[in-house]
């Protein structure tokens, strides 16, 4: 069930002329019926991606306020703008792209410093990344890097030659760079996962901030965009229980597939990187908000694996629609028995 916007969204709007005006200048409020790109039409149309970026607004206000290099600050701005604009109307991304920043822009400001511990930015517990930097000498640093891909992970270590305000590593098949940005460590990495000491799906890319403890952010069906509404997840907590979690651990990969008779409804598939045999999940959205939801479940002294279904309509509490029956068909061909559950 979708709630709709009824009030003008501030929030996109007070980014946009923030950047293009001076800092003292007032924002002035953003007209939905103005929405141009895909993505602002997107986050008008959402009542909780909205709220993020009314939070986003004010969290670039204080930000900028303390901005010791507005001019670069703000430059950090457009690119995220460009890169949020990417998402289109894709509100798991758009979800993603705002709670990341809303994240970055607490650590912005913090003087930078190559020697220290770097947390990656990433909403999802799954593609977590710790960097440990140690000085050794006037050019020269050393690193210890980590980091996860669903249930792999990979680490690395090694010398760092620093030129040209940049630190760099190169091996035989995997090459980083590590970029400083606004008080922020960009990583970048070429080379595939293997060669840079990792396990399949695991990358050392991405945005690290300065920070010894791991970072934390919402993750639930909310900001996953699995759910459009709070009331919508509190349903789903209510329905699922204990098995609330246990579908959060069911997926680092998300794939999108349609039934033929549930119309209009949203059919998300996930599994988790390197244990999709025991932590996977189908998770069904209708039109209206109803769910339908079967997931692997490891029970009993035994860890017997078993299928654990579940349905917010009551015609539909004994039954599988189609696009379940067929994953749950799917699991089954794989040689195990998987007794099923038809969950109250």
């Amino acid at each position: 069930m979708f709630t709709p916007l009824v009030h003008p969204l501030r929030a996109s709007g007070l980014l946009l002329a923030l950047l293009a005006c001076g800092q003292g200048a007032q924002a002035s409020s953003f007209d939905c019926a103005k929405a141009a790109s895909a993505s602002e039409k997107a986050i008008c149309a959402d009542a909780y991606t909205a709220g993020l970026d009314s939070r986003l607004g004010k969290a670039w206000t204080a930000a900028l306020a303390e901005a010791k290099d507005p001019k670069a600050l703000r430059l950090g701005q457009r690119e995220w703008l460009k890169e949020r604009d990417q998402c289109q109307a894709d509100l798991g991304c758009l979800r993603s792209q705002y709670l990341s920043r809303l994240m970055v822009l607490r650590y912005v400001n913090i003087p930078f410093s190559w020697q220290g511990t770097w947390q990656r930015v990433s909403v999802s517990p799954f593609y977590g990344g710790e960097l440990v930097i140690r000085r050794s000498g006037e050019d020269r640093l050393s690193f210890d890097l980590s980091a996860m891909g669903g249930a792999n992970s990979g680490a690395l270590a090694g010398k760092l030659q620093l030129k040209g305000g940049e630190a760099r590593y190169g091996v035989e098949g995997c090459k980083l760079r590590f970029t400083p940005r606004n008080g922020l460590l960009q990583v970048t990495q070429e080379g595939d996962s293997y060669a840079c000491g990792a396990g399949s799906g695991v990358y050392y890319d991405g945005l690290y901030v300065a920070s010894r403890q791991i970072l934390e952010n919402p993750y639930d069906l909310l900001s996953t965009a699995l759910v459009r509404t709070e009331e919508e997840d509190q349903r789903a907590r209510k329905l699922l229980q204990k098995d609330y979690q246990t579908l959060l651990d069911s997926g680092s990969v998300f794939s999108q597939e349609t039934s033929a008779e549930l119309k209009g409804a949203e059919v998300t598939d996930m599994w988790l990187r390197g244990l999709a045999n025991t932590n996977a999940a189908i998770f069904v959205r209708g039109a209206q908000g109803q769910l339908w939801v079967a997931l692997l479940a490891v029970v009993g002294p035994t860890d017997e694996l078993r299928v654990r279904y579940y349905t917010t309509e009551p015609e539909w509490k004994q039954r599988l629609p189609d696009v379940l029956l067929n994953w749950y068909a799917a699991r089954r061909s794989e040689g195990r028995q998987l007794p099923l559950d038809m969950m109250p």
